[in-house]
């Protein structure tokens, strides 16, 4: 201590010089210190910023994925259950209005011509309720690519259901006008049992996975 002393008390201007330099330094130190801290902070306002951008745009995608899908399975389900009902209604009728006068005078040739319309009418929309159910798979297929493994088996489970239901209604159509001909009213209600409960678990399915859409659009 004293020989630091000594240096300092022969040569201030030394001492005076040193000093300085130190005194720079810290500056200089100081300053690039702050210029990295506030590098950093900005950097991580930035990231901070990204992050939450990308979230709201994953956020507004699948919500709006999912909600479209929502609204076509409503569409889906009215469509197959209130609609083409209606819509077949009529067809049934003139086919079993014709069926029945042909059959009473014995006209053969008009009972195949009836049941060749019925058939065809009966195809067409069965033809018309595939497309929709590709056209339904097809959209869950593509929500699948981000969806979580728990959600890509209710949106697996709930295809099964809906082509099961399709399925079962198209094989009921195939053989109503032998159902109504031969008055088979168990065969019958065992086709409208059997389509009434393949419905209620569709609809048991489809809000498990809306309640899975709710909660993972929670968590983004």
């Amino acid at each position: 201590m004293e020989a630091i002393f000594n240096i300092i008390q022969y040569n201030p201007e030394y001492f005076a010089w040193v000093f300085g330099v130190v005194n720079v330094f810290w500056g200089l130190f100081m300053y690039f210190n702050k210029q990295s801290h506030d590098k950093a902070l900005a950097k991580l306002k930035h990231e901070l910023t990204l992050d939450a951008d990308r979230r709201k745009k994953v956020f507004e995608l699948k919500a709006t994925q999912y909600e479209a899908y929502v609204e076509n399975l409503d569409e889906f389900g009215k469509k197959h259950q209130v609609d083409m009902p209606a819509r077949m209604q009529p067809i049934f009728d003139k086919c079993l209005n014709e069926y029945l006068a042909a059959s009473q005078v014995g006209d053969k040739e008009k009972e195949r011509e009836i049941i060749t319309w019925f058939s065809s009418q009966i195809s067409s929309f069965m033809q018309e309720g595939l497309v929709d159910v590709l056209k339904l798979q097809s959209e869950s297929n593509k929500l699948k690519l981000a969806a979580t493994d728990e959600m890509i088996e209710t949106f697996t489970k709930l295809e099964h259901l809906t082509k099961a239901s399709m399925d079962k209604a198209n094989e009921f159509m195939g053989k109503f006008t032998e159902i109504v001909l031969t008055q088979n009213n168990e065969l019958s209600q065992r086709y409208q049992d059997e389509l009434k409960m393949l419905g209620a678990q569709t609809q048991t399915t489809a809000q498990k996975l809306m309640q899975q859409m709710r909660a993972e659009l929670n968590e983004i």
